[in-house]
Formats: C-alpha cells, sequence, structure tokens
C-alpha cells in the first residue's frame, strides 16, 4: 500500500546456496504464480481492513504500474487492469511488489499536499449552530464574531471521512499491520498444505566429513543424523541440510560456536559445539563445518562422473541415472558402503554392478543389468614439493591421540623415509594400515619419536574446502601445507615452466587456453584467489587440478625475489592413486507426512515462527554488519530459487513461499520510512503525543527511507545478474 501505508517491497535476504532456474514452462508458470500471490496476500490485508474501516481504496495493484519512457519509446505502464465499482485493479510492469493506493494517500512526498488538498472538503451546513455539542457558546455578539471567524478560515473544511488520514489511530494501525499479519497467516497456510502432502527434503544426515575440517576434528561421525542446530532450537528428525543446517551455519557469528545435535541409528546423541570456519574473499564470506549430505548409489542427472576421472573413462560408459548395486561382487545400499570398498580397493581396477533404466521409442521403461570396468584414479599433480607446515588439530579417539601426537608438532620421517611430498602423506601411509609404525616429529626444535598404528581408512584423503589443511584419514591428524616450494620433481611441469625451490605460491586461477564464449573470457578476466592459511591454502590448488577440463591451465602467481612471475601449467597425471574414482552421485532425498491435520498446523505454525525468527537474526547481524551485504537476494535470485523449488514439487514450493511470506512480513514491518513498520512508528508516536510527526520531519524521512530502498534494489538487482550471468 502507498504512504503511509507504504509499498510491499520485493527484497527478500536470502543466505544459502543458489540454483538455477528450471526451463519447464509449468514451473516458470507456478513460480510466477506463487510469488505473485504472496504478494497480492499483502495487499489483500491492507485492502480488506480499509474497507472494512470506510476507506476508499482507488487501486489494488500486483507489480508497479510505473510509466517507464525509453529513448523516447513510452512503455506500457501496466499489464492488465479493470476497474470494479470504485477501485482499479491491475498488474503493473514492473514485478517488485506492490500496493493499495487509498483515499489520501501517497508514498511520494512531492504530491502528498496535492493529494491533502484533494480530501478536503466543505463541513455539513445541516447543522443547527444554537444547539448541539458544537454549537459556539457566550453572548450573541460573541455568538456571532466566532460564526464570521470560522466562516473566514479554514476550519470550514474537514477531511473527507473516506480518506486514510480521517480514521483513527487504531484503524490506520490495523491496516498498516493488516498486510504483515496475512501475510503470516497464509505462511502457517502453506506450510500446514505441504506437511500434510509430504515434503520431499534432503535429510541433516552426515554423510561424509572433510578431513580436517572442524567438523572432522570435532570427532562427527557419518551416517549419524542432525537432530538439532544451534542451541535453542528444538530436537527434530526431518531438518533439511540444505535450509536448516546451512542457515544455521551462515548466521553464527566470527570465532561463535555453533551447537549440533547428532543421532545414531541406535537413538543415542551426541551434542557437539563446533566452530566454524570463515572464508573471507572478495565477493563471498562463508563459514564451514566441513559435513557433506547424504548421497545415494545413483549417478548424477546432469554427469554422471567428473571429466577427465577414471569414471568417466570407464568401460562400458557410465550414464546419468546409472545406480551402483555391487563392487566386485560386494553389493552397495548406500554411498557409505560404497565409499568404503572404493578406499579399500583404491590401487585395484574395480568392477560395478550397475542397474540402468532407460526408455525406449514408444516410451516404455527398459532395465537393464551390466557391468561396468573402471580403472584406478591416478592424482594429478604440478610437479611442485611444498614444505610441511605444523600440526593444526588431532581427531579424538584416533591413533594420533592415542599415541600422543601434539598440536605443533611438524611430521618429518614416515618409518624411517623422510615425508617428501605432504601431499603425498597417505600414499606413504598406505603399506603400514594396521600395523605399528614409528613417526618422527619435530617438536621445539627437537626429534621426537612416536610409535603409531594407521587404522584402516573408510573416507577419502584427498577432499579439501578452500581453506582446508592436509589431513591423514589413517593417522586422524591434520597439517598445514606452507606455500614456499621445498622442492620440484624432474620432469614435471613446474620444472619445465621454471618453477624453483625458495619460490612462494601467492595466487592462482583457472585458464581458459582458447576461450570462445563470453562465459569463458569472462572467467580468464577474473582476479585470481589469493592464497593464505585462512581462507585458500596449497590444498586447494591440488584439488583445483584433480577437476580441470583439458583445455584448461592453472595460472599460478609466484613470488621469487620480491617480484611476482605467473606460470602457466598443465596437471599431468602422478603415479599416485585416488581412492575418489570420480563418480558425481546423487544426495540422498526422503519425504515428511504429517500424520493428521493437526500436526500439519502446528509444523506450519513452527516453521513460520523458525522462519520469521531466522529472517529477523539475519536483518540484526546485517545491519550490526556481523553478515555481508553481498548475502542479500534479490527478486532474480528469489526466481531461480522458487524454480529449484518448484521443480521438487508442489510441497517445495510452498515451503519456500513459507519462507517467503514470513520474510516479507519481517521486512516490511522494519521501522523504515515507506515501509508498513515505519508508518505504524509514525502513527505510534501520534496516538502517544496526541499529535501527527512533524509534517517536514516526515517526509524528509520518507524521502530518504525510499532512497535507501532504491539503492537498496538496484544493489541486490545487481548482485543477482552478476551471480545469474556472469
Amino acid at each position: 500500500m502507498g504512504s503511509p501505508g507504504g509499498y510491499t517491497v520485493g527484497l527478500y535476504l536470502i543466505a544459502f546456496s543458489m540454483q538455477a532456474l528450471g526451463d519447464r514452462a509449468w514451473q516458470i508458470g507456478s513460480v510466477a504464480a506463487g510469488l505473485g500471490f504472496v504478494i497480492f496476500v499483502h495487499e489483500l490485508g491492507h485492502f480488506l481492513v480499509a474497507k472494512w474501516c470506510g476507506v476508499k481504496c482507488e487501486k489494488f495493484y500486483v507489480g508497479f504500474d510505473v510509466p517507464i519512457k525509453i529513448f523516447g519509446l513510452q512503455l506500457p505502464s501496466k499489464l492488465c487492469h479493470f476497474q470494479w465499482g470504485e477501485t482499479e485493479y491491475g498488474v503493473g510492469i514492473i514485478p517488485l511488489g506492490g500496493y493499495v493506493k487509498m483515499l489520501g494517500q501517497d508514498d511520494d512526498p512531492r504530491a502528498a499536499q496535492a493529494e491533502m488538498e484533494r480530501i478536503r472538503v466543505k463541513k455539513s451546513k445541516d447543522e443547527d449552530p444554537e444547539s448541539g455539542e458544537n454549537a459556539p457558546q457566550g453572548s450573541s455578539h460573541e455568538i456571532a464574531s466566532q460564526t464570521n471567524a470560522t466562516n473566514q478560515s479554514e476550519e470550514e473544511f474537514e477531511l473527507d471521512p473516506r480518506s486514510f488520514p480521517a480514521k483513527s489511530v487504531p484503524q490506520r494501525m490495523a491496516i498498516i499491520s493488516a498486510g504483515v499479519i496475512m501475510n503470516l497467516i497464509f505462511a502457517v497456510l502453506f506450510a500446514t498444505y505441504a506437511f500434510r502432502a509430504g515434503v520431499p527434503y534432503t535429510p541433516c544426515e552426515v554423510g561424509g566429513v572433510v578431513p580436517g575440517s572442524p567438523a572432522w576434528l570435532h570427532g562427527v561421525e557419518p551416517e549419524t543424523r542432525i537432530v538439532q542446530v544451534g542451541e535453542r532450537e528444538e530436537r527434530k528428525a526431518f531438518l533439511r541440510f540444505t535450509w536448516d543446517l546451512s542457515n544455521g551455519v551462515n548466521m553464527v557469528d566470527d570465532g561463535e560456536a555453533l551447537r549440533v545435535v547428532t543421532q545414531d541409528r541406535n537413538g543415542e546423541e551426541r551434542t557437539y559445539d563446533i566452530v566454524p570456519s570463515t572464508i573471507d574473499i572478495p565477493g563471498q564470506k562463508r563459514r564451514l563445518l566441513g559435513i557433506a549430505p547424504a548421497q545415494t548409489c545413483t549417478l548424477a542427472a546432469d554427469k554422471p562422473a567428473y571429466p577427465g576421472s577414471a569414471a568417466a573413462k570407464a568401460s562400458p560408459d557410465l550414464k546419468s541415472g546409472d545406480t551402483i548395486t555391487a563392487v566386485n561382487g560386494t553389493s552397495v545400499n548406500n554411498a557409505y558402503e560404497l565409499h568404503k570398498l572404493l578406499a579399500i580397493e583404491f590401487d585395484q581396477p574395480i568392477t560395478l554392478s550397475v542397474e540402468r533404466s532407460e526408455k525406449d521409442a514408444g516410451g516404455q521403461a527398459n532395465n537393464t543389468k551390466l557391468e561396468v570396468v573402471v580403472e584406478p584414479n591416478h592424482i594429478r599433480g604440478l610437479g611442485i614439493v611444498m614444505k610441511t607446515g605444523p600440526i593444526v588439530g588431532i581427531q579424538p579417539g584416533s591413533p594420533a591421540e592415542a599415541a600422543g601426537f601434539q598440536v605443533g608438532d611438524v611430521l618429518e620421517m614416515i618409518a624411517g623415509e623422510p615425508l617428501g611430498d605432504p601431499m603425498s602423506l597417505p600414499t606413504q601411509i598406505r603399506p603400514y594400515l594396521d600395523q605399528e609404525i614409528e613417526v618422527q616429529v619435530r617438536r621445539n626444535d627437537e626429534l621426537v619419536a612416536i610409535n603409531v598404528t594407521p587404522q584402516t581408512p573408510t573416507e577419502f584423503d584427498w577432499t579439501f574446502s578452500e581453506n582446508s589443511p592436509m589431513a591423514s584419514v589413517a593417522l586422524g591428524l591434520a597439517f598445514q601445507v606452507n606455500r614456499e616450494v621445498q622442492s620440484v620433481v624432474p620432469g614435471s611441469p613446474a620444472e619445465e615452466a621454471g618453477i624453483k625451490p625458495g619460490d612462494v605460491a601467492v595466487a592462482f586461477k583457472a585458464l581458459y587456453d582458447d576461450p570462445q564464449s563470453r562465459a569463458e573470457r569472462g572467467a580468464n578476466g577474473e582476479k585470481p584467489l589469493q592464497l593464505d592459511d585462512a581462507n585458500v591454502a596449497w590444498p586447494a590448488v591440488f584439488n583445483a587440478c584433480q577437476y580441470l577440463p583439458e583445455n584448461v591451465s592453472l595460472n599460478l602467481s609466484i613470488q621469487r625475489g620480491g617480484q611476482l612471475q605467473d606460470f602457466n601449467l598443465k596437471p599431468a597425471p602422478t603415479e599416485e592413486l585416488n581412492p575418489d574414482r570420480g563418480f558425481r552421485l546423487t544426495m540422498k532425498s526422503e519425504t515428511y507426512v504429517a500424520k493428521s491435520w493437526g500436526e500439519a498446523v502446528s509444523l506450519g505454525a513452527g516453521r513460520t515462527w523458525e522462519d520469521a525468527n531466522r529472517v529477523a537474526i539475519f536483518l540484526k547481524k546485517l545491519v550490526t554488519g556481523r553478515i555481508a551485504l553481498t548475502n542479500v537476494g534479490g527478486p532474480l535470485v528469489i526466481a531461480a530459487v522458487a524454480g529449484s523449488e518448484a521443480s521438487e514439487g508442489l510441497p517445495r514450493l510452498l515451503i519456500f513461499l513459507t519462507f517467503l511470506s514470513a520474510n516479507l512480513a519481517v521486512v516490511n514491518f522494519m521501522p523504515i520510512p515507506a515501509l508498513d513498520g515505519g508508518h505504524f512508528i509514525f502513527l505510534l508516536w501520534e496516538g502517544i503525543s496526541g499529535k501527527p510527526v512533524n509534517e517536514r520531519v516526515q517526509i524528509a524521512l520518507t524521502l530518504a527511507g525510499v532512497g535507501c530502498l532504491l539503492c537498496l534494489m538496484i544493489f541486490v538487482v545487481g548482485l543477482d545478474i552478476n551471480r545469474l550471468f556472469f
């Protein structure tokens, strides 16, 4: 609604990863209808209460009908409109919100005075001046004087009784609040129907833990289910990985611990207070626990394997949608069992039993079973051996903890041999699994010998995030890898390029050899990622080498003698083997169906409260600078996320609309002039003081509020365009 009610602002605050908008027509239609309906509901609340209070509503619009002229061409301001009674209903050309135009109000301060003049009407002459409570009191001469003064003054006029300003403060407060209340009511209704129909979601199950990550160093175990995220939250068995956990991690402050409660298959619970690691690089700031979602044994729909990996070279070819049912004759029912077998059989060709479902020309599904051979997966490297840094973490209950390793120790010798390349530690450990060996470490400038028995790993060692240290799953310890070059492997890409011992790696980026598309040229023009131990560590370079396509080189910036030099390197296969053969698996999905409508209503109300509370906390941290403004999503991001949710079915879209409705309610009730919350504050002041806020002050604050909102909208739309198209 317009001033003083405030326009509905189509600006939403989102802190989660974005996916692409679905390309099906029904998805686009359902997204447009859903987003439009959320705005319609908000405006309907204002409209119905205004009508109930006797206010004349001149316009009811979803979208803004603002005239737009481009290069002298006048564009239509509205997609459609019609007149019904005293109100014009329509859909504006700008889909960023909506409004109800009431008599006596206009959010444009320049038109406020004209609007006030329009609602001034002459007082009725039907009243007897000699009677009634409004009759002048005193002598006849006094009465005549008063009457004459009244006829000559502005008191001959009054506000149109059907105008918004003519209504009492409580009535105007009710009109202002109605949009927010309506959004909250429909948020509950959306979620209620979704839970009763059944909501598909990615379960908050620990599919894997990144070695060396905060979760790994706290001993979080795979195959457990997270039932609580945050100290104040309730225990729930159906938390969503890509929403509840992701948002919980990103909402904590730097250095603040996040409470995570897990439950194993036997119902035993464990509580962890984990401080997420923070990645702060240009354009994004993220917090990570190092927990990966649970996966199935079905290959991903877009690509079944990473390019260049052993899985991509399987014979016969693997296809999207294939389901792995056995490895070398041993059946597997989930990704945990698959990964354990791959970790054991890392150095041998494996035979996969695969089930494939394909449709023939007539649309009939044909199910076939086949055997697929996948060779060992060779690690690709640059031939750069970095210096080993100190141990930064020891996993609880690990062989390293039992043997007496300490944070700060530097690994020197493994079973009598120099460590050499720190990235090769898992390979050096493998011959000694489940047998005692001596490891020498440097502790306070002294060599200390430690006897330890490495355990057989059930996870992959070479799994990294940007700021990961190097880790040994077999030992249960993580250590830094310095950026200074210790040595260069003879005949390697690094030696051929001219990299030398003593060089220091400072940045890297992927570089297309022959960029063809706009996207490839844009990628080549991006700034490289700066290397440091806190945000982007050397293992991130190692990790990038494993996934670079053949037409992409790795550009490495080296500091040598105070000068920077750039080297373009092509990663080459090494003799070392990675247990991860490059399969791309689908995430596990479950569906929760409320057992009754009563439970559905309870879940719907709880979800609405959680979403509204989460938005409020996000706003608070955004205002105080504890969350970067770059985490805000605008209308294009909303459409993209809504499209992704719509592709999962109507219940998932309704759950997203629940969040959107709660979001809209909270954002529009912020105490900002031109929003509902700002005008509510004006009315609150009027109710307490007995007089309206000074007109000049109100206009100045409203102009400032509108200006800030327009700047913010332009900023977030720019962010959206950059995210989606660049």
